[in-house]
């Protein structure tokens, strides 16, 4: 955990991770409130999933959801609810129709974790049939509602993305234009952040086809709005954007280290803090006794 001040990378602070899995890796689904929810191997019969206070030190593993009987993935979110503030987690379940060609059935299938009956449970609402983007560790958490990347195939071939959300009060699936700059691009180059209380989307392309750029969605859920933020040649492919610090910085993953790098200035700089690229995971956290 670093501080995000002057001395941002020189000092910071380790835990011990209380989360235990016999093989595959965790990801980070989000973090909300103080909490930070993480996953195991998404593509396994035994994903366990745990809500974890590092302030505290405290830690819940939740039950394991039922599973269909052949081979499929699974997409998680993490957020609150806005009247009674209790944590709750998405689960997003595709089933995998052909491995080789990986085609998923459409629409996938959705349960609900809360904090407070401790359970999973269906929903009631309609599931839009889409595929999320950047699975792996890809959400943000704004204004009530987890927020994710997706992308439909269209009439005549390629595909369209959008930002797929679902709302935590009411239970219910809506979707948000991406600027037509966005809406066509490859959807992996595409991955979705907070940038204050905004929502940001960064398109992360090779640097010689202009590198990465980014957008923020300045007023909620107006499509006109959105505004780009900056683009820069220096950022790109093989460098993975992670999110961003108070400064305005940008935070990304650059040759197995941390770096931050100033837009205004075009500098890159590393923090020496160091690890694979594919393990680096950025959000901003404040502390909370909260309990899970």
């Amino acid at each position: 955990m670093l501080n995000d001040d002057d001395k941002f990378g020189g000092e910071y602070l380790e835990f011990e991770f209380p989360f235990k899995i016999p093989f595959g890796y965790f990801r980070v689904v989000g973090s909300c409130n103080g909490l930070v929810c993480v996953a195991g191997d998404y593509f396994t019969d035994k994903a366990q999933i745990m809500i974890w206070n590092p302030s505290t030190r405290k830690s819940v593993t939740l039950p394991i959801a039922p599973k269909p009987q052949g081979p499929h993935m699974c997409v998680y979110g993490f957020g609150s609810h806005p009247t009674t503030h209790e944590y709750e987690v998405i689960r997003i379940q595709y089933e995998i129709i052909e491995m080789g060609e990986y085609e998923l059935k459409l629409p996938p299938k959705v349960e609900i974790y809360t904090q407070g009956t401790r359970s999973w449970r269906g929903i009631s609402s309609a599931v839009p049939s889409y595929r999320i983007v950047n699975y792996m560790w890809c959400q943000a958490f704004v204004d009530g509602a987890v927020h994710w990347v997706a992308y439909e195939t269209c009439v005549g071939g390629g595909v369209r993305n959008l930002i797929m959300l679902f709302n935590m009060a009411s239970e219910t699936f809506c979707e948000f234009k991406l600027p037509p700059t966005l809406a066509y691009q490859p959807p992996p180059s595409l991955s979705i952040k907070t940038f204050g209380q905004s929502l940001a989307v960064l398109c992360s392309g090779p640097r010689d086809a202009g590198g990465c750029c980014i957008w923020v969605m300045k007023e909620y859920g107006v499509a006109e709005s959105w505004t780009k933020l900056f683009s820069s040649n220096l950022l790109g492919m093989p460098n993975k954007t992670l999110g961003f610090r108070r400064n305005g910085e940008i935070l990304l993953a650059s040759d197995n280290s941390l770096a931050s790098y100033a837009p205004g200035t075009n500098t890159l700089a590393t923090t020496g803090i160091r690890g694979s690229s594919r393990a680096f995971y950025v959000d901003p956290f404040m502390q909370t006794l909260v309990l899970v």
